[in-house]
């Protein structure tokens, strides 16, 4: 569980600065793809691990964003509004959480087929000299 939290961090932290220095605004894209990048990184191959660090990525990244856009709008001075609640704006909340747990199993299948690590053979002990 130590692994899916230090992956959910490390994965929020890489979002929230793929989407301050992107020119666009990508919505979900740069949480998804970075919740299956650390999911196979940390090598999470069991599938609660791979949810709570895809929902880690997700859910503090949504919420630092909007936290920044709200501070920008308050330093500005600008109002917030008018705000125009259309279908995406419905929907994108759903679509978010569904894609977070689409992440977590892509995340999980990719880690599990992942080649375990190399092992060093170990060190021929020194013969002992006879008695």
């Amino acid at each position: 569980m130590d692994q899916s939290i230090k992956a959910g961090v490390y994965g929020f932290l890489l979002a929230v600065v793929i989407n301050l220095f992107s020119p666009i605004y990508l919505d979900f894209i740069p949480s998804f793809l970075v919740a299956i990048l650390v999911i196979y990184i940390f090598r999470l191959g069991a599938l609660k691990d791979g949810l709570v660090a895809a929902f880690m990525t997700y859910i503090f990244t949504d919420g630092i964003l909007g936290t920044i856009v709200l501070a920008t709008s308050y330093f500005a001075n600008q109002p917030y509004g008018p705000f125009n609640i259309d279908v995406w704006t419905m929907f994108s909340s759903i679509v978010s959480a569904v894609t977070a747990v689409i992440a977590g199993y892509i995340g999980v299948w990719l880690a599990q087929k992942r080649k375990p690590a190399r092992e060093l053979p170990a060190p021929i002990p020194p013969q002992l000299p006879p008695v």
